[in-house]
């Protein structure tokens, strides 16, 4: 069998849980690859997953090997360990984790809650397969709602690409064809910051699916996604994957839950807002919001109300502008603002009235604050205050200039 359908067959098999049959399609493909530690690795884990636990121990330990002969001691120190949680009674290999760890300059040790008085590890013998890998691939969302039948068809529609650590899965701005599903190796969804850089929002593995977005919005895609490692991705076309919705439309449930949470990480990773929080900070910080949705032409706020919220602009784009005192019903545009601007602000920092306009210029969804969370927030974070006050000054500096031409 050709290599590239010898992958494939292992991929597919891993996916709809024929372990038996990925195992013995990586064991071929060991065999033509030899050096490529990532196809051993796998055929290790699949002789793990079929319960040979001294056939995985064996190659754990010559995978490892290779890899420190490498000199790729983190990749040595992450096999040991799978090695240590496979059979937890090594000394050796415990021996060899602290040896490694010397190289890096760390301190090394077994967790106290796994290690006896009597000296003996506590650590849980591994479990059986059946057990140990039943969040494995046919638990992914995508895949779980599909009984083994349905599993089959589904991931036989898929087509398999391989893709160089750093190769460029898609790129932003492009057009979104394919649904893609990571069956070997690891990615990262990155966007392009307005001052050039790149901000990365999601880090995924195997079993995750990314390229929603345009299912979603039939919009072009609006991030990148990187290959971090060589990986093996499944695609499936809009054709294929309308057909499947239309026949589990539980599907599409999934694809929008992910999609919200995708457009919510990528929203925290733009803003100027949270700029120098952490990314788990914010995803907690988010949880504080709202989402208000409002239809193209829509005002989302009049200037001279009294303004309780603060919002972040999840997606779409709104127009600000002000009226001037000689003349309030001519509006003067101040700025139009898009996805991961702020607005709002002003009140809340001043407890003055609003002082512009906001109206959408195409439906859009805002993260909306209260007063209170917003000063929990900024109390918590003084980075926060700092940002909202510098666009404050900077934005009344602005409404001055528009006003007086």
């Amino acid at each position: 069998m050709p290599i590239a359908d010898l992958k494939q067959k292992a991929i597919k098999s891993l996916l709809n849980g024929k372990y038996e049959c990925a195992r013995d399609c990586f064991a071929e493909i060991h065999k033509k690859y030899p050096s490529d530690l990532r196809f051993f690795c796998k055929l290790a884990e699949m002789k793990e997953k079929t319960d040979d636990l001294n056939g995985a121990i064996a190659d754990f330990i010559e995978i490892a090997s290779l890899y420190a002969e490498e000199g790729a001691v983190a990749q040595a120190i992450a096999i040991n360990n799978i090695i240590l949680r496979l059979d937890p009674s090594r000394t050796d290999i415990q021996q060899k984790l602290q040896e490694l760890s010397s190289e890096r300059g760390e301190d090394w040790d077994i967790p106290v809650d796994t290690v006896q008085a009597n000296g003996k590890s506590t650590m849980p013998l591994a479990q059986s397969s059946s057990e140990r890998f039943k969040s494995g691939f046919t638990d992914t969302p995508l895949l779980s709602l599909l009984s083994a039948e349905e599993l089959d068809g589904f991931i036989d529609s898929l087509t398999l690409k391989e893709f160089s650590a750093e190769q460029v899965i898609y790129e932003e701005g492009g057009e979104g064809e394919f649904l893609y599903l990571i069956g070997m190796g690891e990615a990262r969804l990155q966007t392009q910051l307005s001052d050039g850089k790149t901000r990365i929002f999601s880090h995924l593995q195997e079993g995750d699916f990314f390229g929603e977005h345009t299912f979603m919005s039939n919009l072009k895609h609006s991030n990148s996604a990187v290959a971090k490692t060589d990986a093996e991705i499944l695609m499936v076309d809009r054709a294929t994957f309308n057909k499947w919705v239309s026949k589990y439309p539980q599907i599409m449930n999934t694809m929008e839950d992910f999609y919200n949470k995708r457009v919510l990480a990528k929203v925290l990773a733009v803003t100027p807002l949270f700029k120098g929080v952490q990314d788990d900070v914010c995803l907690e910080l988010a949880k504080k919001f709202t989402v208000s949705r409002f239809l193209q032409g829509e005002t989302i706020m009049h200037k001279g109300e009294r303004g309780d919220t603060f919002y972040l602009i999840r997606s779409g784009s709104v127009q600000v502008s002000v009226s001037k005192k000689d003349a309030p019903d001519r509006q003067v545009g101040l700025d139009q603002m898009g996805e991961g601007a702020f607005f709002g602000e002003i009140s809340l920092l001043t407890d003055l009235p609003r002082t512009a306009t906001v109206i959408a210029c195409q439906d859009v969804e805002l993260m909306e604050l209260t007063r209170e969370d917003f000063s929990s927030i900024s109390t918590r974070f003084p980075s926060v205050r700092k940002v909202v006050e510098s666009y404050r000054k900077e934005r009344a500096e602005r409404t001055i200039k528009a006003l007086s031409h």
